[in-house]
């Protein structure tokens, strides 16, 4: 309904050992936010690569990004940076950032690289 171009710009085979319902919710998760603060004619890219040892998975949108000052906070349960004008209840990046941790996957928000503005979110995965 937002008109927006989602897509995987890069999915390469990969394997990590982890719970299926684990990835899905991590997927899930990330795709929604992104979709969510991400305004009509956006764009929302997911990525998947080995690199070495490494699997990464990345979710960058062309939205208005989380202020740096910010990236850890979004991570409290709860949290919901003030302005953002979008409903939720500010648990998603906190259940990322839980399974995550429990996953041992290193999680990174940081500026998109591929649009103007937005976030990256990448999470980085010893691979299986």
């Amino acid at each position: 309904s937002k008109g927006l171009d989602i897509g995987l710009v890069d999915g390469q085979d990969a394997s990590v050992l982890a719970h299926e319902m684990d990835l899905f919710t991590l997927i899930r998760n990330l795709t929604d936010n992104a979709i969510r603060y991400t305004p009509a004619g956006g764009q929302v890219d997911l990525s998947v690569r080995q690199a070495g040892r490494q699997v990464i998975l990345e979710v960058e949108d062309s939205g208005v990004g989380i202020p740096a000052t910010e990236r850890e906070r979004v991570l409290d349960p709860f949290y919901r940076v003030l302005g953002s004008e979008q409903t939720g209840s500010g648990l998603g990046l906190s259940i990322v950032k839980t399974i995550a941790e429990r996953l041992g996957a290193r999680l990174e928000l940081a500026d998109a690289t591929q649009f103007p503005q937005g976030l990256k979110v990448r999470l980085i995965f010893e691979s299986a």
